[in-house]
C-alpha cells in the first residue's frame, strides 16, 4: 500500500481547490445537457413513457463502467483521466449540433446522453478517490461535503440556466455553452490540477488486472456489512425516490401543471438548492454527523414526498401547487444530500488508500444500477397512474427503507466485533490516517 505524503491540515489546499475548480465547470456543462435534451424531447412528444425509456438508456453505460472507472482511478493518473473525459464530453456536445438536423433525434439524445453517463461514471470515481489524496483525514467529511455542493451548485445553476437559454433561443445556443464549460474544465485540469500518483504492480492482461482489482474491493466489501447494507439502502433508494424525481418533476411541472420549460428549470434549481443546503449544514460541523446518525435523514426525505401527493390530488392552482411542489422537492434532496455526504465519507475514511477508488466505484455501480429500472417503471406509471398514488407510494416505501436503516445500523454498531472497538479506541489518541469508525462508536 502506498503511503500518502503530508498534506496540510486546512481544507483548501492547492491540489483540492483546483480539483475542486476544474469540476464545477465539468459538472455545469454534464447538468445543463442532462436537464435540456430530454425535455426538449418531452416537449415535442409529451410522452412521460419516451422520457422515461430515454433517461433509462442513456444512464445503462454508468452501471457497467462504473466499476472500470473505479479500477482506473486507483491506477491511472488522475489529472489525464479527468482532462481527457471532459474533451469527450466537449466532442459530444459538438456532434450533436452537427447532427441534430439530421438524425432520428430519439436516437441521438440517447446516444450524446450515453456518452455523458459514460464519461462520468468514470469521472465521478477519479474525483472522489482523488479527495483523501489532497486534504488530511480529517478533512475528508468537509472536502467530500464541497465536492457535493459543487454538484448542487451546478445542479442548480445548470438547469436554471438551461432552462431559460432553451425557453427562449432553442437547444442548440446552451449545448454549445456545455461544450465550452467542457474545454475550459480540461484546460484548467492540464494547467493547474496535481494530484499525487500511485504506483501498483502490475500482472496480466487488463482483463485479469480488472477482475482482480474488483473482486478484492468486493472481498474488502463482504467483510464490511455495514458498508455493505449501506450501499443495499442506497439502491433501494434510487429505485424509488430518485427515480421517481427525475421522472416525475419535469412531468409533473409541464404536462400535469402544464407551466413553461422555464419553471421547470427553477424546478430541478430548488432540487439543486436542497442538494447545496444538505452539504453545507454537514461541512460546517462534520463531527456532529457521525454513520449512526444517517437512517434519520431517510425519515425526513420520505416526510417531503407527503406534501407532493397532497396537493397534486387538491384543486389549488397550478401556481400554488408549483410553490409546495419547490418547497418539498428542496427538503427531500437536502436529507438525501447529508445521507450521501455521511455514507460516502463513511466509505473514504475506512477503505484503505489503494481501494478507494474501486470501492467508491463499486458503491455508485450498486446503487445507481436501480436508476434505469425505476425510470422506466416511473415514466410508465405517470402515463398511467394518478401523480398523487404515486407520490404517497413513494412516501410509504421511503418510511419502510428508514426503519429498515435504524435498526440494520443500531445492530451493526452494537454488534461490532471487540477487537474492533480496540482498535477504534487504541487509534484515538494517534495522528488520523485511516480510522476504524471513530464517530460511530464514540
Amino acid at each position: 500500500m502506498n503511503e500518502k505524503p503530508c498534506i496540510p491540515s486546512r481544507l483548501f489546499t492547492p491540489p483540492f481547490a483546483a480539483v475542486a475548480s476544474a469540476q464545477l465547470f465539468s459538472l455545469l456543462g454534464e447538468a445543463i445537457l442532462k436537464f435540456v435534451l430530454p425535455l426538449y424531447l418531452l416537449n415535442l412528444s409529451g410522452s412521460a413513457t419516451l422520457y422515461g425509456i430515454v433517461v433509462a438508456c442513456a444512464f445503462v453505460p454508468y452501471i457497467f463502467l462504473t466499476p472500470i472507472g473505479g479500477v482506473l482511478a486507483d491506477r491511472v493518473n488522475k489529472k489525464l483521466v479527468m482532462a481527457a473525459l471532459d474533451l469527450v464530453m466537449a466532442a459530444a456536445s459538438i456532434a450533436y449540433l452537427a447532427l441534430a438536423q439530421t438524425a432520428d433525434l430519439v436516437v441521438l439524445t440517447i446516444v450524446i446522453l450515453m456518452v455523458l453517463y459514460a464519461a462520468q461514471s468514470i469521472y465521478q470515481p477519479t474525483v472522489q478517490s482523488s479527495v483523501p489524496s489532497v486534504v488530511s483525514h480529517d478533512r475528508i467529511t468537509s472536502a467530500t461535503a464541497i465536492v457535493t455542493q459543487i454538484s448542487a451548485l451546478t445542479g442548480l445553476v445548470g438547469p436554471v440556466f438551461g432552462g431559460l437559454v432553451f425557453g427562449f433561443f432553442g437547444v442548440a445556443p446552451i449545448v454549445a455553452v456545455s461544450a465550452g464549460a467542457f474545454l475550459a474544465s480540461s484546460l484548467l485540469i492540464i494547467v493547474f490540477v496535481k494530484i499525487p500518483s500511485a504506483r501498483h504492480e502490475s500482472s496480466g492482461s487488463p482483463l485479469t488486472i480488472l477482475k482482480g482489482d474488483i473482486k478484492e474491493a468486493v472481498s474488502f466489501l463482504k467483510l464490511n456489512p455495514l458498508m455493505w447494507k449501506t450501499i443495499l439502502l442506497a439502491t433501494v433508494i434510487n429505485l424509488v425516490a430518485s427515480a421517481f424525481i427525475i421522472v416525475g418533476t419535469p412531468y409533473i411541472v409541464t404536462e400535469v401543471l402544464g407551466l413553461p420549460n422555464q419553471l421547470m428549470g427553477f424546478a430541478e434549481a430548488a432540487l439543486a438548492l436542497g442538494g447545496l443546503a444538505g452539504g453545507v449544514v454537514i461541512s460546517l460541523k462534520p463531527a456532529l454527523f457521525p454513520i449512526r446518525k444517517a437512517p434519520r435523514f431517510l425519515f425526513g426525505a420520505a416526510l417531503g414526498f407527503i406534501p407532493i401527493a397532497i396537493v397534486t390530488a387538491s384543486a389549488l392552482a397550478p401556481a400554488a401547487v408549483y410553490g409546495i411542489l419547490l418547497v418539498s422537492l428542496s427538503w427531500t434532496m437536502a436529507m438525501c444530500s447529508m445521507f450521501s455526504i455521511i455514507g460516502i465519507s463513511f466509505l473514504q475514511m475506512e477503505t484503505p488508500s489503494d481501494l478507494v477508488g474501486k470501492v467508491i466505484a463499486l458503491t455508485m455501480s450498486a446503487a445507481n444500477c436501480a436508476m434505469p429500472a425505476g425510470q422506466l417503471i416511473f415514466g410508465i406509471g405517470f402515463d398511467s397512474v394518478p401523480a398523487p398514488a404515486l407520490a404517497l407510494g413513494v412516501a410509504l416505501v421511503m418510511l419502510g427503507v428508514a426503519a429498515f436503516a435504524a435498526k440494520t445500523f443500531k445492530n451493526e454498531l452494537g454488534n461490532l466485533p471487540a477487537a474492533l472497538c480496540e482498535k477504534a479506541a487504541s487509534e484515538q489518541d494517534e495522528p488520523a490516517h485511516h480510522s476504524t469508525l471513530p464517530n460511530p462508536l464514540a
